[in-house]
């Protein structure tokens, strides 16, 4: 194990983060990351509405024991994001790091 105080503090094997990627960071990449020991990040706003962000989230669960953590964007948008849905979503389904 490479210990730093990212992987104390995520409780990962290696120092490594895969930020959020929106289409590309789906359940499969975020589940590889986490396997191989890293932490990987979903992006909320890649999902169209809630239910389709709460599958992903379970079906990356369903992949890995490993951490995974939610990209909540908070720039201005050109539609209203629902951001305290994301946080509750979120909370709701355990991810570590928001």
């Amino acid at each position: 194990m490479f210990e730093t105080r990212i992987t104390r503090l995520f409780d990962i094997k290696y120092p490594i983060i895969c930020g959020g990627m929106y289409w590309i960071g789906r359940a499969e990449l975020m589940a590889a990351v986490a396997n191989a020991g890293g932490l990987g990040f979903m992006t909320a706003a890649t999902f169209e509405n809630l239910d389709d962000l709460r599958a992903e989230i379970r079906k990356t669960q369903d992949m890995t024991d490993g951490p995974i953590g939610l990209n909540i964007n908070l720039f201005p948008a050109l539609r209203p994001q629902p951001i305290e849905a994301w946080v509750e979503i979120a909370c709701e389904e355990k991810i570590p790091v928001v």
